[in-house]
């Protein structure tokens, strides 16, 4: 029969739980449970970012304008924010570690602003993209056909989303300077880098909020003295894993995403 020696402590369950053997058997098995999800999620993105990477071999030129049209100033200023929220979260474990219950609230509370900053800053990034007309959609407009010599062929149907991305382009340096280049893009197969651009960095948030919310959770038990009996920092140990794969996500969709095109300095803006 398995023996433990670890106790309840202040009200709280024992360290170790009942079909553990030993602490060391049971934080093996948390970080073994935690490995194993991560590994599915590796997974999981991986085919994401193997269509992307397919479909921008295949349109380059597209891919490339579509691209110069995101903001980079946004996604650096949240590299940054996400950058410090793994070093903060890595704080976190050491108190926990050691027993520094202060340390512990501090650096999660830290890291949960760090966190919703990041958020925040994304649905500037959003709003800016929607009030820009950059959502991929399937609605056209009728509009006058200039270069037509026919008189029955006076109009011709174009998308919504083309003439926006297109005027949006237009105001890029890179295109004032090479207009010529602006031809060669098929606003259609820009459309789909879109589609890739908000499932990407949409899936990216959803992980996002799923790890705020599970900080928040363990700065409530913190708080509650859940982690007092140091042995259960292995618990914050398994979240800071999640949170740098997080972090390791955004690394891969900085340059997939938004360093793809042209930008320069004049047109940063938030």
């Amino acid at each position: 029969m398995a023996t433990s020696t670890a106790h309840a402590t202040e009200g709280n369950p024992p360290i170790v739980a009942h079909h553990f053997n030993n602490l060391r058997q049971q934080q093996s098995s948390v970080r073994f449970g935690m490995w194993l999800f991560l590994v599915t999620e590796v997974l999981f993105f991986a085919g994401v970012i193997c269509a992307y990477t397919c479909y921008r071999i295949w349109y380059p030129i597209e891919f490339e304008a579509a691209s110069t049209a995101l903001n980079p100033l946004i996604a650096g200023i949240n590299s940054f924010l996400l950058l410090t929220s793994s070093f903060t979260m890595s704080l976190a474990i050491r108190a926990a570690y050691n027993g520094n219950q202060p340390g512990l609230k501090m650096w999660l509370a830290v890291t949960i602003l760090l966190g919703t900053a990041f958020l925040g800053f994304k649905a500037r990034e959003y709003y800016v993209d929607f009030e820009e007309g950059l959502v991929p959609s399937t609605k056209t407009a009728i509009v006058s056909d200039h270069d037509s010599y026919s008189v029955l062929d006076q109009h011709k149907t174009v998308s919504l989303f083309g003439q926006k991305l297109e005027h949006a382009l237009k105001e890029k340096k890179y295109y004032k300077e090479h207009p010529e280049k602006l031809k060669e893009v098929d606003f259609d197969r820009a459309r789909l880098f879109f589609v890739f651009y908000y499932s990407m960095t949409g899936l990216h948030v959803v992980h996002m909020i799923a790890g705020i919310g599970l900080l928040v959770w363990q700065l409530v038990l913190a708080n509650l003295g859940f982690f007092r009996p140091q042995e259960r920092y292995v618990y914050v140990e398994v979240l800071g894993l999640y949170w740098h794969f997080v972090e390791v996500v955004w690394i891969f969709l900085l340059p997939l995403l938004y360093m793809a095109g042209h930008h320069s300095a004049d047109h940063l803006h938030l």
